[in-house]
């Protein structure tokens, strides 16, 4: 679970897009976290801690599918969202090209959302269950995620939010690196 803040982007009419890798240098660290044109709601949820080193950095990716939501909701309110499709990835930026990180599909069935205030909560109670992309062992996470939900359309999106594409650039958030070396 992160210790640092984490960003939840609300995107309507939307859907994931799955893009497989046969090829590294990233496997299947960004699958399921590409977002485009669809149906339905995703939320595109984003943990990045900068350790002040490139090969210490830390991100955390959980990418969800859910129907859209139709009825409103009263201030403090909680609704109970079943998760159609999730993706989670967590990893160290360096060791991303080795396969140094974890991967869940489908590992999260529900987000809460509360009606605050300000617009909406996200809440999303642990554990999560992820594979090792080198040794194969499962893992677990467990706590609380919270985070405030910001609404934005599939066109506003960068490669570390949900747009379709794997670089380097999909797993830190924009201007967040100073200039290294990378693969």
């Amino acid at each position: 679970m992160p210790q640092v803040p984490i960003t939840c982007l609300l995107i309507d009419k939307a859907s994931i897009v799955i893009k497989r890798f046969e090829e590294p240098p990233y496997g299947q660290a960004n699958v399921g976290h590409q977002i485009g044109v669809g149906a339905r709601n995703v939320l595109s949820i984003r943990a990045w801690e900068d350790l002040g080193e490139s090969d210490t950095s830390q991100l955390w990716k959980a990418t969800l599918e859910f129907a859209p939501i139709t009825a409103d909701m009263p201030l403090g309110s909680v609704k109970h969202v079943p998760v159609l499709r999730s993706y989670f990835t967590y990893g160290g930026l360096f060791w991303l090209n080795g396969g140094g990180y974890v991967w869940g599909e489908n590992t999260i069935r529900q987000v809460d959302l509360i009606r605050t205030k300000t617009g909406l909560e996200a809440v999303i109670n642990g554990p999560i269950t992820a594979t090792a992309a080198l040794s194969r062992a499962t893992t677990r996470t467990t706590g609380v995620w919270r985070c405030n939900v910001i609404r934005r359309k599939v066109t506003q999106l960068d490669l570390w939010e949900g747009k379709p594409g794997t670089k380097f650039e999909s797993f830190h958030p924009a201007k967040t690196l100073r200039p290294v070396d990378h693969l």
